[in-house]
C-alpha cells in the first residue's frame, strides 16, 4: 500500500513537471510570435475580411462617383470663366489698340495741317518769285529778238541774264508724308475723303517737282550758251548774295563775246521756253493749283477731326 502511494505520488509530480514544461514552451512560442509580428510590415500582415466594412467601403466609393460629377461641372465652369477672362482681355486690348490708333490718327492729322501751312508759305513765295523771274526773262528775250546791240541794251542783257537765269529749288514739307508712307500709317486715316485728298495733294506735288525739273533743264541749256555770250569780268564780285549782280563801272561798258545772231537767237529761244514754263505750267498750272489744294485740305482736316 505504501508502495502504491509512492508510485501515485511520483506520477503526480511527473504530471506537474510536464504541465510546467508545456506552459513554458507555450510562453516561448508566444514570445516568438510577438517578435515575428513586430517585424512584419502592416502591408504584409493578414487582414480579415469584414462584410460590414466592405459594405461601408462600397458606400464610400459610391459617394466618390458623385463627387467626380461635381468636379466635372467645376472644371467646365472654370474653363468657361477662363475663356471669358481671355475674351474680355482680348476685347480690352482691342479697344485699347483702337483708341491708340485713333489718337495716332489725330496726331498725324495735326502734323499734316502744320506741314500744309508751311507749304502755303513756301508756295506763295515761290509763286511771287516766279512772276518776277519770268517777267524779267521776257524782257531779256524781247531785247535779243529786237536785235539792237548798243551798249545800253547789252548792259541790260548782262544784268538780266545773270540776275534772273537761276534754277528753281522749291522743296515742300514732307515730314508727315514720309511718316505716313514709311510706317504704313495711311491705314489709320479712316475718313476716305481726307485720305483721297491727301493722296491727290501728294500727286500734285510730284507734278510741281516734274515741272520744276523741266524748267531747270532748259535753264541749264540756256546757261551753257550764255557762257559763250557774256563775260563775268564785267560784274562786281561781292560776298553778299544779290539778285541784282551789278556791273562794275571800272571795267567799262560790257560787250558781248559773240554777236552771232544764230547764237543769240538760240539763247533767246531757250530763255523764252523757260519763261513760258514758269508762267503757264509752273505758276498757273502747278503752284496756284497746289496753293488752293493746300487751303482746302487744311479746312477739310480741321472740319473732319474737329481741329482748331
Amino acid at each position: 500500500m505504501e508502495e502504491n502511494k509512492n508510485i501515485e505520488k511520483g506520477k503526480e509530480e511527473e504530471g506537474i513537471r510536464s504541465n510546467a514544461e508545456s506552459n513554458e514552451q507555450l510562453r516561448e512560442k508566444d514570445s516568438e510570435a510577438e517578435i515575428v509580428a513586430e517585424n512584419i510590415s502592416p502591408s504584409e500582415q493578414p487582414q480579415t475580411t469584414n462584410p460590414k466594412l466592405q459594405t461601408e467601403e462600397m458606400e464610400v466609393h459610391h459617394h466618390g462617383h458623385v463627387h467626380e460629377k461635381k468636379k466635372w461641372k467645376e472644371y467646365l465652369f472654370q474653363f468657361f470663366m477662363l475663356f471669358l477672362a481671355v475674351f474680355c482681355g482680348f476685347l480690352a486690348e482691342y479697344q485699347l489698340e483702337h483708341t491708340i490708333e485713333h489718337q495716332r490718327e489725330e496726331q498725324f492729322m495735326r502734323s499734316m495741317v502744320e506741314d500744309l501751312k508751311k507749304d502755303l508759305i513756301l508756295l506763295k513765295y515761290e509763286s511771287d518769285l516766279t512772276v518776277i523771274q519770268y517777267t524779267k526773262l521776257d524782257s531779256l528775250t524781247d531785247m535779243i529778238y529786237e536785235g539792237v546791240l548798243d551798249p545800253l541794251p547789252i548792259s541790260k542783257m548782262y544784268e538780266l541774264q545773270r540776275g534772273y537765269l537761276f534754277p528753281r529749288t522749291l522743296q515742300m514739307i514732307n515730314r508727315t508724308e514720309l511718316q505716313l508712307k514709311n510706317s504704313g500709317a495711311m491705314r489709320l486715316i479712316r475718313n476716305k475723303q481726307v485720305a483721297d485728298s491727301i493722296i491727290s495733294y501728294w500727286s500734285t506735288t510730284e507734278l510741281v517737282y516734274e515741272t520744276r525739273d523741266a524748267i531747270n533743264v532748259h535753264r541749264g541749256k540756256a546757261k551753257d550758251i550764255s557762257f559763250a555770250l557774256f563775260s563775268n569780268k564785267y560784274y562786281k564780285h561781292t560776298e553778299d548774295f544779290s539778285l541784282d549782280f551789278p556791273l562794275d563801272p571800272l571795267k567799262g561798258p560790257p560787250e558781248l563775246m559773240n554777236k552771232s545772231s544764230v547764237l543769240l537767237t538760240e539763247f533767246a529761244n531757250r530763255v523764252s521756253h523757260m519763261s513760258d514754263l514758269l508762267k503757264y505750267n509752273y505758276k498757273r498750272g502747278r503752284l496756284d493749283r497746289q496753293r488752293g489744294n493746300a487751303t482746302r485740305l487744311i479746312q477739310l482736316i480741321k472740319k473732319e477731326y474737329g481741329l482748331k
